[in-house]
């Protein structure tokens, strides 16, 4: 096997970089020009150990054919098995600019699979059942990562590919480890609940009803990556990386309350209290302050659940689960203290 990857040095990409080198074969990674790019990539190769099997290839998501030397395309050409698309933050930039160069270099290169990261975000304003299969339902996109994943989404789906698509949930970090490169998802409440913690816990903290919330480990998101990506299933296939126990996001932060000694929160008033508060004068310098973003307020729930019967189906027979959040919180809560406090 012979892989193309962007963003390999993203947080799930250097996960998988290990999962793939448990294979045979060479690894391309894709490293944008400039010292910043390239000392990462120093970094994360460090870490992978895998020597001259791990190839840097300059190139660019802003850029058509990715900026890659056409001289390297050439040599390459119907020499790349797996295609995996990582890397999203172009498509932020240029909405579905970054997939679009991606499918581009694929086509040139007549690569075997294209295998496109997505998010269960693209779901946005459903609500009830949210299938593998569905995709577009006139859902409302009520941001822009949301608007940007769909449309690199419906990009891959009219490409003339071979493809796949998974859809992660929140991803947060290494079930075993704690591990995490980024602060996202629950993460945005840390500091408030830490605050908490000089409140007497037999006191609640009474919150809106924030609804449900999905998190996986990165762990789980890249061994399913590469277990799915080398099965001879049929493709243009959607996957949800999720975990298939429900839970309401409260549940989820008081997990989090109990490793930080916080008081627990408790649902009272309706998520129209909140939109609200948020426009009150100041209400903005007050959550900046806690380290929670007025985005992260407004856009801190799911409308819907994910279905991922078809991905449980694919994944059985393996240890490739999600553990319960309750077994690995501590963990998680431990990382953050100690690396991002």
């Amino acid at each position: 096997m012979t892989y193309l990857v962007t963003g390999a040095t993203g947080f799930i990409g250097r996960f998988l970089i290990p999962e793939l080198l448990k294979r045979e074969g060479d690894i391309h990674v894709m490293v944008r020009p400039g010292s910043i790019s390239a000392d990462r990539f120093a970094c994360c190769a460090q870490e992978w150990a895998g020597g001259d099997r791990v190839r840097p290839v300059r190139g660019d998501l802003g850029s058509p054919g990715l900026g890659i030397d056409p001289a390297w395309l050439a040599r390459h050409r119907s020499r790349i098995d797996h295609v995996f698309h990582l890397a999203a933050s172009y498509d932020v930039i240029e909405r579905g600019g970054g997939t679009r160069h991606v499918i581009e270099v694929a086509q040139e290169l007549r690569a075997g699979l294209l295998h496109h990261v997505s998010t269960v975000e693209v779901a946005g304003s459903s609500e009830g059942l949210f299938t593998e299969q569905m995709f577009d339902r006139g859902q409302a996109l009520a941001t822009p990562m949301q608007r940007a994943k769909f449309e690199a989404e419906r990009i891959v789906r009219e490409s003339s590919l071979r493809w796949r698509i998974y859809r992660p949930s929140i991803v947060i970090g290494h079930s075993r480890t704690g591990e995490i490169d980024r602060i996202d998802g629950p993460y945005h409440f840390f500091r408030l609940l830490r605050m908490g913690a000089q409140l007497p816990r037999v006191l609640p903290v009474l919150t809106p009803k924030l609804g449900e919330t999905n998190m996986v480990p990165v762990d789980f998101v890249a061994r399913a990556l590469d277990h799915i990506a080398h099965r001879s299933d049929p493709d243009k296939t959607t996957y949800h990386l999720v975990d298939p126990r429900r839970q309401r996001a409260v549940e989820a932060l008081n997990l989090f309350a109990d490793e930080a000694g916080a008081p627990h929160l408790v649902e009272v008033m309706p998520k129209r209290t909140l939109d609200m508060v948020v426009r009150v004068p100041g209400a903005n310098w007050l959550f900046t302050r806690v380290g929670v973003a007025l985005d992260v307020l407004e856009h801190s729930e799911f409308g819907c659940w994910f279905d991922c019967r078809h991905t449980s189906a694919t994944l059985a027979g393996t240890d490739i689960t999600v553990p319960p959040l309750e077994a690995y919180a501590p963990l998680i809560w431990k990382y953050w203290i100690e690396n991002w406090v």
